[in-house]
This record gives structure tokens, sequence and C-alpha cells, in this order.
């Protein structure tokens, strides 16, 4: 598998969407320090994933974020209570007894209150903030593939587009050259007619009196039986007729031909 097969496989989306194994994220992260390329498109895809959820980004529903300050404010104030009530104690206690010895102190008592148990809301609050980034990952990665068909899907329009005009651009090269062929003042113009075994054709040669090249234009030509072809001659005064090449060109092509020094006639 090279390079671009290996990027196009999915296996980086499902790398920063935490859907591999250990060991397949560790053979991913080999493969980035390996090669340049792929290290390339996983950073862009890290950080497109990054700015997709800050930009996308949920904070903590009202209700639960009150709830959390609650607990911390109640937290802070039996904690402080407790501390005063402490300090209160503390100086009662240490206080000697007149009516006792001296020598004698009073326990010293250190209070605590209970404190509130944080970790369910905040257990909670990470459940729910993991499952807006799964979702928003998930999201991502539904995304990212639908991006990348659109993307196949634009370039296959592309070399559909790209083939059509290279075809036009043939056909209109294709135009100028006879264009020109018919209109040079050296060209001799030699209407071909059918015969009685098929009156219906028709061609036209183009014979250039000081080149002496000879083009063929297919006018009305049936097609030729089975693996056939129709074949060009020009009759030459002293040797006779002379192959001047072989049809195959369609209706309304203009076909190059064997040059005829001094024709007297063609005929296919």
């Amino acid at each position: 598998m090279n390079t671009h097969e290996y990027i196009e496989s999915g296996v980086l989306d499902m790398y920063i969407s935490g859907l591999l194994s250990i060991e397949e994220m560790r053979d991913v992260e080999l493969k980035a320090c390996q090669n340049a390329e792929v290290k390339k498109e996983l950073e862009m895809m890290q950080s497109a994933l990054e700015r997709f959820i800050l930009k996308h980004s949920l904070g903590l529903k009202p209700a639960i974020k009150e709830q959390i300050l609650k607990a911390i404010n109640s937290d802070s104030a039996t904690t402080s209570s407790s501390a005063t009530l402490s300090s209160e104690n503390h100086k009662l206690f240490e206080q000697p007894n007149k009516k006792t010895n001296n020598n004698i102190q009073a326990p010293i008592v250190h209070p605590m209150a209970p404190k509130k148990n944080l970790y369910p809301l905040f257990a909670a609050a990470s459940i729910i903030l993991l499952a807006v980034i799964t979702g928003l990952t998930l999201y991502f990665f539904n995304q990212y593939n639908q991006s990348k068909e659109q993307i196949a899907d634009l370039k296959e329009q592309q070399s559909n587009v790209d083939m059509l005009v290279n075809n036009l651009q043939s056909e209109v090269k294709r135009n100028e050259e006879k264009l020109k062929i018919v209109t040079d003042a050296n060209m001799v113009k030699v209407p071909m007619k059918g015969t009685e075994k098929s009156p219906e054709s028709m061609a036209m040669v183009y014979w250039n009196k000081d080149t002496k090249a000879v083009y063929f234009e297919v006018k009305v030509l049936p097609a030729a039986p089975g693996e056939k072809q129709y074949q060009l001659w020009f009759i030459d005064p002293k040797r006779g007729p002379v192959n001047a090449g072989m049809i195959s060109g369609t209706t309304g092509e203009m076909i190059k031909m064997f040059d005829a020094p001094d024709p007297a006639a063609f005929a296919v």
C-alpha cells in the first residue's frame, strides 16, 4: 500500500477519533514518524478537529453548573464555620479551670464538620463533557468522510470535463486543418460520385499540385463488409493504378493519403 492509498484508507480518521486499538495507534504514529506526507496529513486532520471542537463546543447546562457552585459554596461555608467553632472551642478549653489545679489543662477539642462528597457531580459533568466531545468527534468524522466523497465526485467530474475539453480542442484543431486544406489556392478538388453498385456514395479528393499531397474527405460511404476496408487509387499515365492508401475514416473526416506525383484520375 503506497502513501496515497494509506491516507485514503481512513486509518488516520479513526486514529484522531480514538477508534483504533493501542497497537494500531502505535502503528499510525510509527508511520507518521517515517513518512513526512503521512505526518503532515495527520497534523492537518488533528488541527481541523481541534478547530471544529472549539468552534462547536458546548458549555455545561445551567442546572448542572448551579448544582456544582452550590456544592462548592456549601462546602466552603461549612469549613469556615467549623474553623470558627474550633477556634472558639480551643480558646474556651484552653482557659485554666480556676476551681482545679493550675497544672491541669482541659482537653482540646477540634470538632470536624462532615464535608459533602462532590465526586458524583464532577463525575456526571465529566461524563456529559465526554459525551459531547464524542458526539462532536463522530459528527466531524462523518462530515469528513462526506467531504472526501464529495471531493472524489468533483475530481471525477473534473476528469470528465477535462476529457470533453480535450475532445473539443482536438475537433477544433481538425476543423482548422480541414479549413486550411479546403481554402488552399494550390488545391485541386476532385469530386467523386457513386457508381452503379453504390450510387449514394460520395467523396472529395484534394490534390496539391505543388506538394503532390493527397487528402480524402468522406461524404457518404457505406460501411465496408466484414473486416474489409476501402482503398484509394490514383491512375498514373505510365504505371496505371497506384495505391494511395487505405480509407478508415468516418463521415466528414479529412484523411491524409499517399502523395500522387501526376495523377490522371482517382478511384475507390
